[in-house]
């Protein structure tokens, strides 16, 4: 008979959550990336705690990057929306307010699901930033 193999994989631990911060900022230099947020993060080990912080993202690839902006109906039914560049949402939106529920990490990309308020306008938003380089968490701890 044939053996069957299991294989293993790790949870995806970061040492700190954006969940429940409310991203201000997204900065495009080259292909490096750079999210703030209004208040820091969260550590994930104890103590527990908030830090002052910022998130930067390194090798970008910036054709593979986009933002997925859904009309609010709710948490199921029809939707209508818009898929547009990373690049071209950084551009566009100046002045918001994203706020993170849901962190994914895969293999080189990240995405951030929640809810976004621009211009008195308020939708369920996601962020898929595709980067062959490092994610870096920068704190003052």
């Amino acid at each position: 008979g044939r053996v069957m193999v299991r294989q293993h994989r790790e949870n995806i631990c970061v040492p700190y959550s954006l969940h429940d911060m409310n991203v201000i900022a997204l900065k495009a230099d080259g292909n490096k990336l750079t999210l703030r947020t209004q208040s820091g993060m969260v550590k994930t080990t104890p103590p527990y705690c908030q830090l002052d912080g910022y998130v930067e993202f390194y090798d970008v690839q910036w054709k593979w990057s986009f933002v997925y902006l859904l009309g609010a109906t709710g948490n199921t039914g029809t939707f209508t929306g818009e898929k547009m560049f990373l690049n071209d949402f950084i551009s566009r939106y100046k002045q918001f307010g994203f706020s993170v529920l849901e962190e994914t990490y895969g293999d080189h990309i990240t995405k951030y699901n929640g809810f976004l308020l621009s211009n008195r306008q308020h939708c369920e938003c996601v962020l898929e930033i595709y980067h062959q380089g490092d994610m870096v968490f920068v704190t003052n701890e």
